[in-house]
């Protein structure tokens, strides 16, 4: 069996810049992309999670470390992205690296032209901005302002007044 260690310098510099691309911000973004093999063959499929460096696409599709795709997909507002993409790693059932992520293929990026680049960092950034969500006390149910989170969904903390009065 190998270790992390071991396996870290199997690692193509491919994957090595993939695994530090995961670790730029990621938005909740369910699209359909139109995705397309190098046999030609037209797809589409749900992605779960967008960044500036790729994306994760729902797939059953038997797709391998270092596939190359071509992708396509639309932003809110009909903005149009299409790129190259390489398969940077896989979450099928016999190498289940993500059990929470549904079966699929965590994608990078390539050849992104810059206004696309452009067009995804200020989309991320504004939905980061518009997607904050409610936090109230769990005890009192008094209001303590927002954070980033779901849109709409409601997280829980504790005022000052009953943090006081649970001290007690």
């Amino acid at each position: 069996m190998t270790n992390d260690i071991e396996r870290s310098l199997l690692m193509s510099d491919e994957t090595k810049n993939a695994i530090g691309q995961s670790l730029l911000d990621r938005v909740i973004f369910e699209a359909t992309i139109k995705y397309k093999s190098l046999a030609e063959i037209n797809l589409s499929g749900l992605s779960s999670n967008l960044s500036t460096g790729g994306l994760y696409l729902r797939t059953k599709l038997p797709l391998a470390v270092d596939d190359t795709l071509f992708l396509s997909f639309s932003l809110p507002g009909e903005v149009s992205i299409s790129c190259d993409a390489r398969v940077a790693w896989t979450n099928f059932d016999k190498n289940r690296r993500k059990p929470d992520y549904t079966t699929g293929v965590g994608l990078q990026f390539l050849n992104l032209a810059s206004k696309d680049l452009s067009t995804l960092e200020k989309f991320i950034a504004t939905y980061e901005e518009e997607k904050r969500m409610n936090v109230v006390c769990a005890w009192c149910g008094g209001s303590l302002g927002q954070r980033k989170g779901p849109f709409g969904k409601t997280s829980h903390g504790v005022c000052e007044q009953c943090r006081e009065r649970l001290a007690v």
